[in-house]
This record gives C-alpha cells, sequence and structure tokens, in this order.
C-alpha cells in the first residue's frame, strides 16, 4: 500500500500490509515553466505547498482538496475533486504526464499525447496500477490572494427543495467560481425524563445549504470582517479538535454551522480551505462514507435512492444517527471518457458524498453487506460511478 503525507491522527490504524511504501520524503517541486503554464512536482508534495509556489508567478493549481496535507500522489491516485470541479474538472485532468514504477519495479513515464492508455489506467487507480513518482499538472493564472468571492447562499428545510435546486445549480453554475451544497439529517434525540418515567424523544433535524461563490470586488469594511471572520473559524476550529467525546459535541457543531454560514465575502485561498478550518474538527467519530458519480441525467434519483437507503437502514436497525450529505458538480474530460468506454452517452457529473455517523455495534458485517449491495446496484442501475476518494 502506498502512504503519500503523514498519517492522520483519527484513530484510525493501517491494515494488515507485508509492505507499506511512504512517499513523504518525494515532496519536491521540481520544475515551474511560466512559459506553459505547467508544474513538475514529485508524489509526495502537498498541494497546498505547490499551490503556494505558483502564486509567487502568479499562478495556481485549479483544484486542490479541502485540506492542507493532500499531496499530489495521492489526490492523482484518487481523482481529485473539489468545489471548482464544475468549472476545472477533477485533478486528473489537470495531469499533463506523469512517472511511476509498476509491480515489477520498472520505471515508466506516460501522458495525454503518449502510452495514453497506460495513462488513463494509471489515474485514480488507487495504486493498484503503478505507483505515481512524480507528475506535471497543469496551472492557471490567477492571484488566489487577491481574488475575492462573494457568496450566494440557499437554505432549506426539506430535502426535495434542495435537492431539486442543487440539481439546477450543477446544470447552470454561471459565472460562480466555486459551489457546493450540504445536507445534514439527524436521527431523533431520546432526553432522559426524571426518574422512572422514562425517555421523551424529539423530532429529526434537517437541513441543508447550497452555496455558490461569485468574483466580487470588496470594500474595506469587507476585508475588515474577513480577517476577524477567519480568526474566529480559526480559533473555533483549534477549540474543537481539543474537545474529545461527548463533552466536546456541542463545539464541534458551532464548527460545523461556520462552515454553514461562511462569510459572505472571502478571498479564493480561504473558500478553499474553509472546510479545514472548522468542518474537520467536526467530524469525529467512527463513520461511513461513500462517493458517487451521477450523471445529470439521473442526479436527483441516485440522490433520492442514497438518502432512502441510509435513512432506511437508521430507522429499521438504529445503525447511524448522523446522515450528512455534501454535493458537487463535475465537468470532467476523464468522467466523459469513462461513459464513452461503457457506451454511454458523455455527460457532465455532480458528485453526491454521503457521510453517514454510525454505532459500531448496531452495523454487524452482514448489515454493512447488504448497505454495499445497496449502493451498488444504484450505481448500476442509474449508470453511477462509486468515487473512492472522498473530497480529500
Amino acid at each position: 500500500m502506498v502512504c503519500g503525507g503523514e498519517l492522520l491522527d483519527e484513530g484510525l490504524t493501517l491494515p494488515a500490509q507485508p509492505t507499506v511504501v511512504s512517499l513523504r520524503r518525494m515532496n519536491q517541486v521540481l520544475d515551474i515553466n511560466l512559459g506553459r503554464r505547467t508544474v513538475r512536482v514529485q508524489a509526495g508534495a502537498k498541494l497546498s505547498d505547490i499551490d503556494r509556489r505558483l502564486g509567487a508567478h502568479g499562478l495556481g493549481l485549479p483544484i486542490v482538496g479541502d485540506h492542507r496535507d493532500i499531496t499530489a500522489g495521492g489526490f492523482a491516485s484518487v481523482g481529485g475533486v473539489s468545489a471548482a470541479s464544475h468549472k476545472h474538472g477533477l485533478f486528473i485532468d489537470q495531469i499533463v504526464d506523469l512517472e511511476y514504477v509498476d509491480t515489477d519495479g520498472r520505471i515508466g513515464t506516460c501522458g495525454r499525447t503518449h502510452h495514453t492508455e497506460r495513462f488513463q489506467r494509471i489515474l485514480g487507480a488507487g495504486g493498484r496500477a503503478g505507483i505515481i513518482t512524480a507528475l506535471t499538472l497543469d496551472a492557471i493564472e490567477i492571484d488566489k490572494e487577491r481574488t475575492w468571492l462573494t457568496t450566494d447562499a440557499d437554505r432549506f428545510l426539506d430535502f426535495d427543495s434542495f435537492v431539486e435546486h442543487a440539481y439546477a445549480e450543477i446544470a447552470r453554475p454561471g459565472n460562480a467560481e466555486l459551489q457546493v451544497g450540504r445536507w445534514v439529517d439527524t436521527a431523533p434525540l431520546k432526553v432522559a425524563r426524571p426518574v422512572g418515567t422514562g425517555h421523551v424523544q424529539l423530532g429529526t433535524v434537517r437541513f441543508g445549504q447550497w452555496s455558490s461563490l461569485y468574483p466580487t470586488a470588496p470594500t474595506r469594511g469587507l476585508r475588515a470582517r474577513r480577517e476577524v471572520g477567519s480568526r474566529a473559524r480559526k480559533s473555533l476550529g483549534a477549540i474543537a479538535s481539543a474537545a474529545p467525546g461527548k463533552a466536546g459535541m456541542p463545539v464541534r457543531n458551532a464548527a460545523a454551522g461556520a462552515v454553514l454560514f461562511a462569510p459572505k465575502v472571502q478571498t479564493l485561498r480561504d473558500a478553499e480551505y474553509l472546510a479545514d478550518t472548522a468542518l474537520s474538527s467536526s467530524e469525529r467519530g467512527p463513520a461511513y462514507r461513500v462517493g458517487v458519480f451521477a450523471p445529470l441525467s439521473s442526479y436527483t434519483s441516485v440522490f433520492y435512492r442514497l438518502h432512502d437507503l441510509f435513512s432506511g437502514h437508521r430507522e429499521r436497525s438504529g445503525c447511524f444517527t448522523v446522515i450528512s450529505a455534501m454535493t458537487y458538480g463535475v465537468r470532467s474530460r476523464y468522467l466523459r471518457a469513462e461513459s464513452a468506454a461503457r457506451g454511454l452517452p458523455p455527460e457532465d457529473h455532480g458528485l453526491i458524498t454521503f457521510t453517514c455517523r454510525l454505532r459500531p455495534a448496531a452495523l454487524p458485517s452482514e448489515l454493512l453487506r447488504d448497505i454495499v449491495s445497496g449502493i451498488e446496484e444504484i450505481c448500476r442501475s442509474e449508470n453511477a460511478l462509486r468515487y473512492e476518494g472522498g473530497n480529500g
């Protein structure tokens, strides 16, 4: 198995493996070609470091992950998606060529214009088709520190309206630089009554938000508000990270709320890493995650069926608590080619990612197999594709 950077401390351990290949020290930016607007990097280089180096030359990466520790090789191995994917596609759409080591230890190269079949096979393969050691990436002309965005946010209390709005925004994004939808659906809460009187059950909390971020020119006052808000969210994220267990749940929930109620005006750099500032600190504990690329022709059907699958299992077994979803638009050359290879019309897609907080004792292996089978049937019947990488 291949490990690109530092292992994250989330209470997780590596599965039993005979060999773990670490690329942590292969982290150099090898070359920046200003004429071609490309950058050559080693696979262990963090995208945030690459982007910062490019920024000194008035360039930037079109697609980065939502936290600062994602490596170039890791993102290429899973495809790579972000809130800018409705405009620029997947991270692997930005790769010009790559160097790899195959299972026999031989070094090879491939790219858009040479050994293209091998190139397509290695991209998004999770290291199974060869270990990526270096990549050449496209860059765009942009100053992320001085590109200001204003947020147009719509909030929803019912799932139907949220899904319909998400589809409309993905299908017609206009000049939005970034777009993202988030939905949260909690299980009924049980609150203890006085001794001997049992429990009272409160209703579910269901809400969603769609955010489209558009270019704007900031005023001095908005710049000041941005600085105050940025410091507050970073502080909240730090506090949430240090707040373990049930006692820290209110703070972690507040951190998640900081993302849903994001600042009206922020820089592109801030917006790209907003989730890393607060949301990641709020999402502690065991969870089941699945991502699906749904063709626009079946996007709403896939969204409804996945939600019904998870909420149905929660109602019957109590295996899940909070069910949340995140969705983006994705206009990808790679996914269009994948559709064509399967004999399907080339379409744009929407990524739908569900995160289900779980009660491990209520999710036996046979129930998990049923859930996986249900997801596979949805993908098969709706011509959707599983996304193995999540958004990191």
